[in-house]
């Protein structure tokens, strides 16, 4: 039946306005909830709470998590570093909100992805739309900070030299500070976004409500070349302080999206602004 569901979902999709589709599938071995809209294709890992995958009109993968190699730093950034939010770090539910690991069970409601972590002390939705997602904290361990990252591949592979970035203090700029090497970009930004002069699109990501909490951008490599590595992530998002110190201490909402234009001067920065602010912010 999963399969069946897998094969028809582009012929419902194509034959519907405003269709928002979810069916089961796998990935690298592990269960997926598969979620078709008209700009992207979400895959969440229902074990690990996060999305594994996020595939955009023209095939390019903008997470590309893969399994192994497994907790190797910086190896790992071409594989299981990968994933969105990645919200829960150390401790009892180390890794829930990640994909590739064990700490979540997760249901479809609708149009929405409900997730809670098995230790029963972290909850959270996603609501899918056309053109973005929305992750709602509903619940969360009051002992605990969190953190909402995005670790992937803007574009669909690590390629820094073409890659650019921008938040709502400017952009957008080169794609190149290097994490392994202690060259990250802090600052309070309240969104953000990356993308490659190979690929149409930038992906974006917005915190709803304001903080004063540490945020960040760069971009690891997999190997001591840092940003000259044959291949690696953008590392970006809210709530992160120094020595990877989780920040957020409420529930609090975020919003990820395509926005369907490459953000080549400062001009479309300014037109994605408007898309974000007006759209987007409480």
């Amino acid at each position: 039946m999963r399969y069946l569901l897998l094969l028809l979902l582009p012929i419902l999709l194509a034959s519907c306005s405003n269709a928002i589709l979810m069916g089961e599938t796998d990935y690298e071995g592990r269960p997926h909830i598969l979620v078709k809209t008209r700009s992207l294709d979400y895959y969440y890992d229902v074990r690990g709470g996060g999305f594994s995958r996020i595939i955009d009109q023209e095939g390019n993968d903008w997470v590309s998590f893969k399994m192994e190699p497994w907790g190797s730093y910086p190896a790992s950034a071409a594989s299981a570093f990968r994933g969105l939010p990645n919200l829960v770090f150390q401790y009892e539910d180390d890794g829930a909100g990640h994909p590739g690991h064990d700490q979540c069970r997760s249901t479809i409601e609708g149009n929405k992805i409900l997730t809670e972590s098995l230790s029963e002390q972290w909850l959270w939705s996603w609501e899918f739309f056309e053109d973005h997602a929305i992750l709602e904290i509903l619940r969360k361990d009051p002992g605990r900070s969190y953190w909402f990252l995005y670790e992937g591949t803007p574009g669909g592979s690590f390629d820094p030299q073409v890659g650019y970035f921008g938040t709502d203090q400017g952009g957008p700029f080169p794609g190149v500070p290097d994490y392994y090497k202690g060259d990250i970009l802090w600052g309070k930004f309240q969104w953000m976004y990356a993308g490659s002069e190979k690929a149409p699109g930038s992906f974006f990501m917005v915190q709803q409500s304001q903080d004063d909490h540490m945020d960040m951008i760069s971009f690891l490599g997999n190997t001591e070349a840092g940003v000259e590595s044959p291949d690696g992530m953008c590392v970006f998002g809210f709530g992160r302080e120094k020595n990877a110190t989780p920040l957020l201490s409420s529930p609090q909402s975020f919003v990820i999206g395509l926005y369907p234009k490459r953000v080549s001067n400062q001009d479309v920065h300014e037109k994605l602004k408007i898309y974000i602010e007006t759209n987007f912010l409480k």
